[in-house]
């Protein structure tokens, strides 16, 4: 793995370059359950040639999984190139603070994981929140 990271926008140009945008590691939210709007998460893996099977799973922080039907790709790799892979979230919901982890497979195979905290905003008397 090259690079991995959570951001608010990602896209590929045709030259083959990753664009992030807004690239974070903690969502804040004022109360649970929560649903978050959008995020991306964008890896780039040095693969061997070939046909590869990349599955997307999402680790909550007691351990048990987040995403009912988790994303799988098929991703080309070629020799001396990147392999560039840019999976969407919409409407993610977020039913517990603490650290959240995308963990990456390959092939079957661990790859990458990358970890985001959620963490619960507090209000101050009378609904707002402190400096």
């Amino acid at each position: 793995m090259r690079l991995a990271a959570v951001c608010d926008h990602a896209v590929m140009g045709q030259d083959g370059k990753a664009t992030l945008v807004g690239v974070f590691r903690t969502i804040s939210v004022t109360s649970l359950p929560a649903e978050h709007p959008r995020l991306y998460l964008v890896v780039i893996f040095g693969l061997d040639a070939g046909t590869h099977r990349v599955v997307v799973r999402l680790r909550l922080p007691d351990g048990s999984q987040g995403i009912e039907n988790a994303p799988e790709l098929t991703v080309q790799g070629a020799a001396d190139a990147d392999s560039n892979v840019i999976v969407e979230f919409n409407k993610l919901v977020l039913n517990a603070t603490g650290l959240h982890h995308f963990d990456i497979e390959v092939d079957g195979g661990p790859a990458a994981s990358v970890e985001f905290a959620v963490s619960q905003l507090v209000t101050a008397p009378g609904g707002s929140r402190p400096n």
